[in-house]
């Protein structure tokens, strides 16, 4: 993980001060007042991730502030970069080809304040578009057909939630959106696909994030697997809270659910990486359970689908892609993951990898949706 971090930092820190330089080039004409200002509120808001985890307790409503400025900092710095690119390239381009207006190529200190200006502009509006979209949580509605077995019900309506990441950007707003949605859904049973929380739990109560779970509620329970989130801000801590908040949390086990279904959790695949441990096979989590009723499968990250199907699993349910959540990230996942958003089979195995219903990092969705699942799930002879 080390390593991880190192590349990242060098990787983040390397594109601001990339910014930063373009920045003061583009604003050359203005007072240098105004540029000793932009050059504060740009290094605030560029470390403002560091800052907080280093200096600013998280008891203190600093934290939540600078917790928003960071995050939101993220799609401006990506943004920023892919124009300022765009930007070169036409720069290029002219310099073989001339096509730049006059204007551009008399005043170039005063094109470049303009160009600094529409930049700003347009990554402020796409960011502003990005938020609202996050934060209208759509429903998707599907009927699944299971082999009933041994089980006792006809139907089973299921609400899939995953990838909630409370925290100061998700926060009671957003649980109690989910909750107005689910009240009015009724399902008889609410599965979540991990990354429930994105912060430390005494962030969260404090936030009273706990308090708001607990009125989300479903007659056959709320259960979760956890997700590589959990493991960040530290897993006992996570599963505490949400067992705490009323969810069921099932890492490498299962339940019988009205003798109709069995839901399997599998731990997170992230259990390499921050501890070392090893997760149990599917064949390992189901042992000593009798296959006489359908089983579905939490399993937070879609990677290796062939396992569900290999083991005649009827239904696996994952999240953590978020469908890339920001263009052109999208590009990128659609081509990691064999099935990065949706509905998909795999020999027998039905599967269904949803964008998530909140976001990580930055609380902005430019390219997919936030989205909650509601499943019909039929049993058939």
């Amino acid at each position: 993980m080390s390593i991880f971090f190192l590349i990242f930092f060098s990787v983040y820190g390397g594109a601001n001060f990339y910014i930063f330089y373009r920045s003061l080039q583009a604003i050359e004409l203005a007072p240098m007042y105004l540029k000793i200002t932009f050059g504060v509120f740009f290094w605030l808001s560029a470390s403002s991730y560091v800052l907080i985890r280093a200096l600013v307790p998280s008891d203190f409503f600093l934290y939540d502030l600078m917790s928003w400025v960071g995050s939101l900092w993220l799609p401006m710095l990506m943004y920023s970069i892919l124009l300022v690119l765009l930007i070169d390239i036409l720069r290029a381009i002219n310099h073989f080809l001339p096509f730049f207006p006059a204007f551009v190529t008399t005043n170039i200190p005063a094109a470049k304040l303009t160009a600094f200006g529409i930049i700003v502009l347009s990554i402020t509006i796409f960011n502003i578009y990005g938020y609202l979209n996050a934060k209208n949580i759509k429903v998707k509605e599907m009927t699944i057909e299971l082999p009933k077995g041994e089980g006792t019900r006809d139907t089973l309506r299921v609400l899939f939630i995953s990838d909630t990441h409370f925290s100061p950007m998700q926060d009671t707003s957003t649980v109690n959106k989910i909750i107005a949605i689910n009240n009015k859904l009724k399902p008889d049973l609410i599965l979540m696909g991990g990354d429930v929380v994105d912060d430390k739990s005494k962030v969260l109560r404090r936030l009273k994030i706990d308090k708001a779970l607990l009125n989300l509620k479903a007659p056959l329970g709320v259960i979760t697997c956890n997700g590589n989130h959990e493991h960040i801000v530290g897993m006992r801590d996570a599963v505490n809270f949400m067992e705490e908040s009323g969810i069921t949390v099932l890492i490498d086990s299962t339940i019988v659910i009205d003798n109709s279904v069995i839901i399997a959790g599998r731990e997170d695949r992230a259990v390499a990486s921050f501890s070392g441990g090893k997760r149990k096979s599917i064949p390992e989590i189901l042992q000593g359970v009798e296959r006489n009723l359908p089983v579905i499968l939490l399993d937070h990250q879609p990677h290796q689908l062939h396992e569900a199907s290999d083991n005649n699993i009827e239904l696996q349910l994952s999240g953590h892609t978020h469908e890339g959540q920001m263009f052109p990230i999208n590009f990128i996942v659609q081509k990691i993951y064999e099935k990065s958003w949706g509905y998909y089979t795999k020999g027998k195995t039905q599967y269904y990898i949803t964008s998530g219903a909140g976001t990580w990092g930055p609380p902005v969705r430019t390219f997919s949706d936030s989205e909650v699942v509601l499943m019909t799930i039929v049993f058939k002879d």
